[in-house]
């Protein structure tokens, strides 16, 4: 798969599809690969696929900050020779894209941002404890107490539906480990404002209607200064939005981009 090198870190992307450029971008502990259920129901485009730092097949040492994982997309705009191109960004990855917007306006054509919003008091003490207790805990576990803040109610009907997806989370031969994943959060600790008032393309943001991680007041306040922002909820999803609800997703995001 191609990787390129950049700021002492080497890159993992993924490209599929033909047509106009579409950079997805993940959040934290994601990488290209969550990104599964929808890339079918982006068709006619060719969708390029990045892990960040501290995730999937990307390598780097030492500590991580979001601004490098920002920079990393920019360099792999450059790398592919590309600009203008639209970008979908979910959670982390949307205030990634946000960041890429306001820092290099000629990259990025149009940008929707998936369940982004400000991270409260209380997530970030969430987010504490869960990289703390996921060096103490079988893989399973973590992930069955991580599902809690990304999906709604009707995953948890069916325990077979939640020791499946567990046992599948922890088999995954790119999971992030314990260590990439404290890295990832202390990055988001790390991490400094950018003025968003300088974003010229336009912009959607999806948010979830049981988004625990990013509810509405949190949504709205990421995007507060961004200049003419689209805002469009998903019902009945939580904040994995494109893994509960793909084609109201996908339909949101494609309209727009068209």
């Amino acid at each position: 798969m191609p990787q390129f090198e950049h700021d002492r870190a080497s890159i993992h992307y993924e490209i599929s599809g033909d047509g106009k450029p579409l950079l997805l971008i993940a959040g934290t502990a994601s990488d290209a690969a969550s990104w599964g259920p929808l890339l079918p129901l982006l068709p006619g485009r060719r969708l390029i696929l990045i892990d960040n730092r501290g995730s999937g097949q990307t390598t780097v040492e030492g500590p991580i900050e979001v601004a490098e994982m920002m920079a990393d997309c920019a360099a792999l705009l450059d790398h592919l020779g590309l600009d203008g191109v639209d970008v979908v960004g979910h959670s982390l990855g949307g205030a990634i894209g946000l960041m890429l917007a306001a820092r290099f306006p000629g990259k990025v054509g149009r940008l929707v941002t998936m369940a982004s919003g400000t991270i409260s008091a209380a997530n970030r003490v969430l987010f504490h404890d869960l990289s703390r207790l996921y060096f103490t805990m079988v893989p399973q576990d973590f992930f069955r107490l991580l599902y809690q803040w990304l999906f709604s109610e009707p995953f948890f009907v069916n325990e077979a539906n939640v020791t499946g997806a567990a046992l599948a989370s922890t088999m995954y031969k790119h999971r992030q480990s314990p260590g990439d994943f404290a890295r990832q959060v202390a990055a988001l600790d790390r991490a400094a404002l950018v003025d968003l008032t300088t974003i010229a393309c336009p912009v959607l943001s999806l948010s979830a209607e049981l988004d625990l991680l990013a509810r509405p007041k949190a949504v709205a306040e990421l995007h507060r200064t961004v200049p003419g922002v689209e805002f469009v909820t998903i019902a009945g999803a939580a904040h994995s939005i494109h893994w509960e609800k793909p084609a109201e997703t996908a339909a949101a995001i494609t309209a727009f981009l068209r």
